[in-house]
């Protein structure tokens, strides 16, 4: 019994895995460092052979080694313009936790972020938790695969990098100072109060020590207005990955 394989269905499978990777790997949800490589490498693997099988796809046509890694550096691209969606909005939070962090008193306090393994904001890490538990919540992922999948028809390994609209990721950047600024917004309008009613403290009671009064009421308006906040913040987070899963739509279709 011999064992024959598809050279056309295997160079397509390794490029469609290029892109899946570096659309997964880089994203904190999807690419945690506590999953050991050699896991992440099957799974890869596995995801992309399924869309391949999948999706009808053109041949792909290589005719050397040079011609094979100039394809899969395209790919690359591809893959990071999809991880490029999750990563602004994950960014967004981390924006407003870091404005959050300065007005509140906490700007020199970090906590070691699950996600990424590195240091962050403190409420910035929270906001980064919720986030990704939220986008688990809404199938992100799955969305995810299916713009891979819609990519691979619209977009079929080998393309050029030209498909690429420069445009529609220029104009999703602008999604991190929008929707961070819109998590942050009602409490930092809370805590600009509370700025004002202690300099008018001071001006008409200098005995009081108003510099640290200042940090027990702004921290205690701070978390309570994170309390309140929630429903807000979750119409806020649900218009943020709409955004995302808007972007990964035209995206994968080329336009």
């Amino acid at each position: 019994m011999s064992l024959r394989i598809d050279i056309g269905w295997l160079i397509a499978t390794l490029l469609v895995s290029v892109r899946v990777a570096s659309a997964t790997m880089i994203a904190p949800v999807f690419g945690p460092s506590q999953v050991p490589a050699s896991a992440r490498i099957i799974l890869v693997l596995g995801l992309s052979a399924f869309l391949v099988a999948s999706a009808p796809i053109p041949a792909v046509t290589i005719t050397n080694l040079a011609t094979l890694m100039f394809a899969a550096f395209g790919e690359i691209f591809f893959g990071l313009a999809f991880a490029f969606g999750f990563l602004i909005a994950y960014a967004a939070t981390q924006v407003a936790g870091r404005a959050l962090d300065i007005q509140m008193g906490f700007g020199a306090a970090s906590v070691l972020n699950p996600a990424t393994q590195v240091v962050s904001p403190l409420v910035g890490s929270v906001f980064g938790m919720v986030a990704i538990a939220g986008f688990l919540a809404m199938d992100g992922h799955l969305l995810l695969i299916r713009a891979l999948a819609a990519s691979i028809q619209s977009m079929p390994p080998g393309t050029s990098l030209l498909e690429l609209d420069p445009v529609l990721i220029l104009k999703h950047s602008s999604v991190m100072f929008t929707f961070g600024l819109a998590l942050a917004a009602p409490i930092m309008f809370t805590l600009l109060l509370a700025d004002v009613a202690m300099a008018v403290f001071a001006r008409s009671m200098p005995q009081l020590n108003v510099f640290v009064l200042g940090f027990a009421v702004k921290i205690m308006l701070g978390l309570t207005g994170l309390a309140l906040s929630i429903r807000v913040g979750e119409a806020i987070l649900g218009n943020l990955f709409g955004t995302t899963f808007s972007y990964w739509g035209e995206l994968a279709s080329g336009r």
